[in-house]
Parts: C-alpha cells; sequence; structure tokens
C-alpha cells in the first residue's frame, strides 16, 4: 500500500509542476501549452525519449511524457510509465514506443482517446480508466496489425514482419492492416480481427505471409495437462497470471493476487544481473555453452529453443528469439512462459514405429537460481541422464546441478511418453514438460523445483546415444 500511495503522491506533485513553471517544472511543455500524458516511474539502463519539441534525451525517472513521444530502449534498458489515467506500459529492451495520442477526458472517461504505436520491440500494457470506459477508441498499432483491447493486460512483441501477443487478463483483437483497417484508425478493427483470452491458454502469432492471426494452444497445468498433451495441443505451461516473465514463479500461487502496481515494481529484478551474471558464469565446468550460441549452430540442431521477448539476458546461451526458432519449425512444448522448444515440422506429428528405448547424452544445458528476494544468478548442470522407452511409454531423467555459493543439487523426474513424443510430470516440488524428435535422435525438456529456498529452472538438449 506504500508503494501504492507513494507513486501516485508522486505523479501528482510531477504534474502539479508541470503546470507551474515557477516552481521548476519542464518549462518546454508549458512554453507549448502541452500538459505531460503521464510520467515515467522507473528507468533501468539506457533509454531515451525523441519528439519534435524536445529532440533526442535520456529519460530519467520522473520524467514526464507527452503526446508524441517516442520511447526508444537500448539492450539493456526498460522504461515503466504511469499514465493520467492510471494505466501503466512497460516498455522493454530493445524497442521504440510512440504515444501517437493520449486524450483522457477524466470528466467523461468514455471520450477517451488512447493511441500507441509499438515500432519494434517488445511492451506489456496494462489499461486504465481511459481504455477500460473507451475500448472504441484505444488501439495499439505494429507495423502490420491493429490491437484492440477489452480490459485488459496484455504483452506484444513485434518486427517489422511479425507480432506475437500474450493475454495476463481481459481480452485483446487483433487484425492485420487492410482497406478495411488502416493505421490510421482508431480502436480494434473487427474486418479479420481474431480475438484473444487471458483464460484461453493461448498465444496469438502473425506474420505478413498469413492472411490471419494464428492462435496457438497452451499447455494448461494440473488434471487437464493429459488432455492436452494426448491432443497434441502442447506448447507452455499456464501464464494466464497477471505476472510477468521476469519475475513470474508458475509454482507460487499467491503471485496470481499480485496487484498491478506491486507487479510493475517487482518486473525488472532480473533486468539488474548483468554484472553478476558476468562475475558469476559461466562456470567452467558443465554442459552450459560460454556465450550465447550463435542462430547457426543452434539451427543445426533438429531441436531449438525459442525465448519469448528478451529473455534472461546474458544468462541466454541456448535460445533464440521466437521469430529466429519458429523458421521452419513449429512449437512442440513450452516451459514457463518464457521458453519454447521447435522441431521440425512434420505432417503426421508422430514419431516413428519401432523406437524402442533409447538413451540420450546430454548435449547442452543452461539454468538459474531464482531467490525469494526475486534475485537471479547462474547455475551449473555439470552432468545427466535420459532414457526414453517408447515402447512402454515412460521415461526417467536426472541432472546434476551445481551452485557456486549454494552447493550441489540432484534433479530427478519420471513419468509418461504421450502421442507425438511428448512428455510431461509434475508434483509439489518439481515439474517437467519435454519432447523428443520424430526420429528419436534428439530430445529437450524444461524443469523447476523448488531448492535452496528458492526455485531453480532450466532448458536441456540430449542427443541419442549411438
Amino acid at each position: 500500500m506504500k508503494l501504492i500511495v507513494s507513486m501516485v503522491t508522486l505523479f501528482a506533485c510531477q504534474l502539479s509542476i508541470a503546470q507551474n513553471p515557477a516552481q521548476g517544472g519542464n518549462e518546454d511543455l508549458a512554453r507549448h501549452g502541452l500538459a505531460p500524458v503521464g510520467s515515467v516511474s522507473l528507468v533501468i539502463g539506457r533509454a531515451f525519449v525523441e519528439s519534435d519539441i524536445k529532440g533526442r534525451e535520456r529519460l530519467s525517472t520522473g520524467a514526464f511524457v507527452q503526446e508524441g513521444d517516442s520511447i526508444q530502449t537500448e539492450s539493456n534498458g526498460h522504461v515503466h510509465i504511469r499514465f493520467r489515467d492510471n494505466a501503466v506500459l512497460s516498455v522493454r529492451p530493445s524497442s521504440e514506443l510512440q504515444i501517437e495520442t493520449y486524450r483522457f477526458d477524466e470528466a467523461y472517461p468514455e471520450n477517451s482517446t488512447i493511441k500507441l504505436n509499438l515500432i519494434q520491440g517488445t511492451a506489456r500494457n496494462v489499461s486504465g480508466e481511459g481504455a477500460k470506459a473507451a475500448r472504441h477508441r484505444f488501439r495499439l498499432n505494429t507495423p502490420i496489425a491493429a490491437i484492440g483491447v477489452r480490459g485488459t493486460d496484455f504483452v506484444v512483441s513485434s518486427t517489422p514482419s511479425s507480432v506475437t501477443a500474450l493475454v495476463n487478463d481481459g481480452a485483446i483483437i487483433v487484425a492485420p492492416f487492410s482497406s478495411q483497417c488502416t493505421q490510421n484508425g482508431v480502436g480494434p478493427c473487427a474486418f479479420n480481427g481474431v480475438e484473444l483470452d487471458g483464460g484461453s491458454f493461448q498465444i496469438l502469432e502473425f506474420d505478413s505471409s498469413m492472411s490471419l492471426p494464428l492462435l496457438v494452444p497452451l499447455l494448461v497445468r494440473g488434471q487437464d495437462a493429459e488432455q492436452y498433451l494426448t491432443s497434441g495441443l502442447v506448447a507452455s505451461s499456464q501464464v494466464s497470471a497477471p505476472y510477468p516473465a521476469e519475475v513470474q514463479s508458475p509454482e507460487r500461487e499467491e503471485d496470481r493476487a499480485a496487484t498491478v502496481k506491486e507487479v510493475v515494481a517487482k518486473s525488472v529484478t532480473s533486468l539488474d544481473l548483468e554484472d553478476q551474471a558476468k562475475d558469476q558464469a559461466p562456470y567452467s565446468t558443465g554442459f552450459t555453452p560460454s556465450v550465447q550460441q550463435l542462430p547457426s549452430e543452434l539451427r543445426q540442431r533438429q531441436l531449438v529453443w525459442g525465448r519469448y521477448a528478451e529473455g534472461r539476458g546474458n544468462l541466454e546461451r541456448l535460445t533464440l528469439p521466437l521469430s529466429e526458432a519458429s523458421q521452419g519449425r513449429h512449437v512442440s512444448i513450452g516451459g514457463n512462459y518464457e521458453y519454447f522448444l521447435f522441431r521440425p515440422e512434420d505432417v503426421q506429428d508422430e514419431v516413428q514405429k519401432g523406437l524402442g528405448e533409447i538413451g540420450f547424452s546430454l548435449s547442452s544445458a543452461q539454468a538459474y537460481f531464482k531467490g525469494e528476494a526475486g534475485d537471479v544468478s547462474p547455475v551449473a548442470v555439470s552432468g545427466g541422464d535420459l532414457v526414453i522407452d517408447f515402447n512402454s511409454n515412460i521415461f526417467k531423467t536426472s541432472l546434476d546441478l551445481y551452485h557456486l555459493e549454494l552447493g550441489g543439487a540432484n534433479f530427478s523426474s519420471s513419468g509418461k511418453i504421450y502421442d507425438g513424443g511428448y512428455f510431461y510430470s509434475r508434483d509439489a516440488q518439481s515439474k517437467i514438460i519435454g519432447a523428443a524428435s520424430l526420429d528419436g535422435q534428439e530430445s529437450g525438456y524444461f524443469f523447476d523445483f523448488l531448492n535452496w529456498h528458492g526455485l531453480v529452472q532450466g532448458i536441456t538438449l540430449w542427443d541419442a546415444v549411438k
């Protein structure tokens, strides 16, 4: 509650100062008759704001933003903006977003008009009073599609030719640009629009080669998991909780009740780790590459790990952005909102007959430990075993892990193999979800388990023993 009060008080004070230049407010804005539409509540790393009035300048906490401003973040930059209607915008690293229009009518919120333009990168938007009251006049444009809202709390990642979206709460409507849905419009487009609901266990994908956006199913948790696995509708763990990727703990249900304000305050904990990560990783032993592998190296394998949004910075060694990992492949399974395992497209999507029992050797892995305070540090994967029996439809695996400060640990799991080569197991302390290549020559899985008073998570890649 103290955090909420302090943030509201800060914005009120900033707005008061801006309206009275004599008290040291933003004189440029006052001189041009432009009141701020919001203020920057948090900046990490290098970020800039560019406008016709102010030019390009470095962003800092407490700065004002107004219509026409373009927010630009570098690879280590992250910006949070709180608008006059209490909407929250998070601009992730390597992104550019323009506040094209932000006209909140406090007396009649239903008359508000809000339009954002995500030129590139990733952003999270949590609707305020304006968007909730005037959904028909809210729009977030990407280079190839328009996004309208019904709620809402959503994350969108955009390139010049692709869009990926995920809804934490509420719903969005995504429609490709056309003569019936132009970039100049305001509000959602009905023509060719596809709706994504936060409770539907799906993510939305769209690129310039598609006529309509595609909804990709997500793997639900708990007793429904087997039903989704056996039907082949497998992509990721449930991510409908309103909690960001940087601090999401799938095993901790209390996180689901976090308020938007608390989430915003915590959602950057993993972004201030680069120095720590460089000091501790890579380890001299284990199966984690010393540096991020090149896309050409990763794509030599059948199975490729893709990451949603920016991932874990310097801790990423085995992953590609989703747009690259998906080239010539499709999602087989997913981990915890962040990681998705892709394998080559196949019409049958079934493993070869007669594979029998196959032992696998560990090829590579990456893992990290997330403590109770939200701190993240690398974990070495120093060894492991994996056996898949396609005749009996069972698997068994173990991993040897080592943390520089916390010592050693062991992860082990066993369970069923499902149609399509998928495997999944979960108990109160751990979870594993994986898939084999259709010829049985490769395998990979995401795992997490509680240890050292925190959560250990990671991904692996395996090769069949000849």
